[in-house]
């Protein structure tokens, strides 16, 4: 391994890079395949508990294949249900009661300010350096994104105000899930391990919340179409979560946060090549500016 320290920061930076593009295409392929199902009668709380159990499941035979089994300290246990509070289950739940009052337009957008509310609690939090490279790359990605979602702008309902208000928490509490995984992230422990023991407590949070908003005795398994999005939803869930887990080990809480720019990205671009939307002249100058807006910010 080289000790130039250059030439690891621009290896470092590359692989950075290179996840984020990979994590965003998993990013928007979830979201493709969550439509699929849910069109197929599946009911979004039974996807957030089937999903999240047979990612889980996937991945723990590969973990213990390498020898490692799921940390189960205190101190691990509790971070497992924070951040399935904070990131998975708290988020998914207030997104579809605001998507509801407010409307999907103002839901899929609002996750647009995660990575600017990032970058704010990791500079004030002394995590990360509030860097003008970074800045700009930020601000560039957010951009790019605004862009290829202008049109949902001016559909939002701004009727319920209050509500409206409410949404900002969803970028919110994906910014301190993060936040929360970087600065706690445990001693030794690999992304592996970390991803099956957020999947495990994901699951029991949205298991516990999903009566409350859907009757579960009513939830479809037979259903062919059903199980096999299904399927589909938890292969790339498993995928998707380790591969995001290492992005943070490489690139930090900032670069993390960016995957919901690439996701909207690379959703553009599977819509053209799946269903045949039109590529503007617009659309593609915004692609152009979330790629330079992750070139930039993966330098730390």
């Amino acid at each position: 391994m080289s000790s130039d320290p250059v030439a690891q920061g621009r290896s470092v930076a590359a692989s950075a890079f290179g996840l984020l593009a990979l994590c965003g295409f998993l990013f928007a392929g979830r979201i493709m395949i969550s439509k699929a199902a849910l069109s197929a009668g599946a009911q979004p709380f039974q996807l957030g508990v089937l999903g999240h159990l047979g990612a889980g499941l996937c991945l723990l035979p590969w973990l213990l294949a390498s020898g490692r089994t799921i940390p189960a300290g205190r101190r691990h246990l509790i971070l497992y249900g924070v951040l399935g509070l904070v990131s998975v289950a708290f988020p998914t739940v207030l997104s579809y009661l605001v998507v509801q009052r407010v409307g999907p337009a103002y839901t899929a957008t609002v996750y647009s300010l995660s990575p600017l509310l990032t970058m704010a609690f990791a500079a004030g939090l002394g995590i990360e350096r509030l860097s003008l490279r970074r800045l700009a790359g930020i601000g560039i990605g957010f951009l790019g994104m605004a862009t290829l979602v202008r049109q949902q702008f001016l559909q939002i309902d701004t009727g319920q105000p209050l509500w409206v208000v409410f949404g900002l928490a969803i970028p919110a509490s994906a910014a301190a899930g993060n936040i929360i995984r970087s600065a706690y992230w445990p001693k030794g422990a690999s992304a592996l391990a970390f991803s099956c023991g957020t999947l495990f407590a994901s699951t029991l949070a949205i298991a516990a919340m999903a009566p409350v908003f859907e009757a579960p005795l009513g939830w479809r398994f037979s259903d062919p179409g059903i199980g096999f999005w299904t399927a589909c939803l938890i292969g790339v869930s498993a995928l998707s979560l380790v591969l995001n887990f290492r992005l943070q080990q490489v690139g930090g809480p900032v670069v993390f946060s960016q995957i919901g720019y690439w996701g909207t990205g690379f959703g553009v671009l599977l819509a053209a090549v799946l269903f045949g939307d039109v590529l503007t002249w617009l659309s593609l100058a915004g692609l152009c500016c979330i790629v330079a807006g992750g070139v930039l910010a993966s330098h730390r």
